[in-house]
Parts: C-alpha cells; structure tokens; sequence
C-alpha cells in the first residue's frame, strides 16, 4: 500500500542478475544508488520514410520507423563509510553489461508499470573528484541502448469459455498502449476453434484452427513477425508445429491503439461446455509514462 501513496514517479532498475535498485520515488537509495537525472528516455526514436520525385510537390508518405532509444542516466553513489561505498560502487556496476539486457521499470498512478530493457554502450563516466574516496561518494554518466524502443506493460488476459453450451461467445481485448497489438490465444482440446479478425465488423473473416483432441492444447501468436501455432500435450511437451494447417488462414487485423475490441470465437467438432479461449495482449508503448 505504501507505493500508493507519494506521487513521485517511481523507477527501479532490474541489473542482469535481477539484484532491484530504487532509484528514484519511494525507496529511492535504499540499496546507495539514487538517479539524479537522465536524458533521451521519454519517447522512442522514429523517422518518416517517404518517396519524392520530380513530378510531384512535396512528398508521399509511406510508414514510420522507429529506432533503437539512446538513454543517458546522471547516477549518484553513496555510502555510509569508503567501504560500503566502494561495496556498494562494485555490485552496481558488476550488474551492467553491454552483452546482456537490465530491465528499468517506471511505475506512475495513471499508467501503471512499464519496462524497458538497455543494455550499457559505452564506459560510464565518473563526475567530479579523482578519487571519491575523500567523501564516500560520486556521481556517473552512464549512456545506455534500448534496441526495442517501446515499453512494456503487463499483459492483459480475457478468458470466454463455453459454460452455457452455446458454442460462441466474445472476447472483449483491450489494448491500453499508444502501439498496436497482436493477440495471442491458448485453447484446450478437443474441438476446432474460430476466432475473428479484430477490427472486422462485419464478421466475414474467420480464422479456423485445426481439430484437437482431449488432452492437447493449442496456442496461437497471431504478429506477422512471429506467427506460430504449435499444439501442446502429454506426447509433445515442447509442441508440435501446426501452423501448415491453417492452410495460409491467418489474422491480418492487429488491436488498435487505446482499444476495447470485441472478437467472436466458436467452438465445433466436438467442443465441450469446458471449451475456452484465452485471449492475450501486450501493450507497448512509446514512453515511459
């Protein structure tokens, strides 16, 4: 409850053994490290990508790209003696890489958590005095990378499941980020499953899944970067891949930005009151908060 109460934004840092730093709001210090100031990690990175030509005034517009978000984060260390400093002063720094990702979470009363995974790509640089010894303290500029510019936030889940034996129901999936979202579903045998396109209103696209039997389960990552279907069970713990049998049927519609969406699903072909689909969003943002 205590994170309630103070409306300083809060901001911890996950090192690349999972060791939190409070850095900043409620706690801020707690572990010796307190962030001062940072730069560059508001918003992602992005650039317009057009066409021009010499019969045309101006420019076409084609799609905008966003880009790697270079962050540069002001720490301050402190001990209580030069000992606790200078312990405190080596985990700090044994938590960062430039091979391996840290995780800095943000966590505001509108929005919530978000997360952020950088990796350090430069030598940190020390602030001030030669030799903090003197008074136990130091301050450092450290330049960070996110190669995926967007945050992250908790997934969202919305459960329809066949209690009234009607065979079809909705999944009404929110997506609370300024990106557009691809759902995941997770499906239990036995039975064949339809689920909507999003965004499409009328309901004429319907994408079926191949039949399952009793005791198999069946998970569907619809992003167009990604797309697997992979069915899961006692004789295939790591899944068998079944996104062939889709027969080039797929989602082409993601989740808006700042959405509810309503999906009809159906069950068939041996469905039971116990059949379900589990709908799952990420939400991705361009900005901490």
């Amino acid at each position: 409850m205590t994170l309630l109460l103070p409306e300083s934004t809060k901001i911890v840092i996950w090192n690349v053994d999972a060791r939190p730093w409070h850095v900043h709001g409620l706690g801020a210090g707690r572990e010796g490290v307190t962030l001062i100031g940072q730069t560059g990690h508001m918003f992602a990175p992005v650039s317009l990508l057009v066409s021009e030509g010499a019969r045309q005034d101006g420019a076409t517009f084609l799609r905008s790209v966003r880009h790697k978000k270079e962050m540069d984060l002001l720490v301050f260390i402190r001990g209580r003696t030069v000992r606790d400093f200078q312990a405190i002063h080596d985990a700090w720094f044994r938590g960062w890489s430039t091979d391996r990702p840290c995780t800095i979470g943000t966590f505001t009363h509108h929005q919530g958590w978000r997360y952020q995974q950088v990796q350090l790509d430069s030598a940190p640089e020390p602030q001030g005095d030669v030799d903090p010894a003197k008074n136990a303290a130091i301050t450092f500029q450290m330049s960070v990378t996110a190669m995926d510019p967007l945050t992250r936030h908790f997934d969202e889940t919305v459960t329809w499941t066949n209690t009234l034996g009607l065979n079809e129901g909705v999944l009404r999936m929110r997506n609370a980020a300024d990106q557009v979202a691809w759902p995941r579903y997770t499906m239990p045998g036995p039975g064949r499953y339809w689920i909507q396109d999003p965004t499409d209103s009328d309901g004429l696209r319907i994408v079926q899944t191949p039949i399952l039997l009793a005791g198999e389960t069946l998970r569907i990552d619809s992003h167009p970067r990604h797309r697997t279907a992979r069915v899961y069970s006692a004789a295939h713990p790591s899944g068998r891949n079944v996104w062939g049998q889709l027969a080039g049927r797929r989602w082409l519609a993601s989740l808006p930005p700042w959405s509810s969406t309503d999906i009809v699903v159906r069950v068939s072909d041996g469905g039971t009151t116990e059949s379900a689909v589990t709908g799952t969003v990420s939400p991705r943002s361009s900005r901490p908060y």
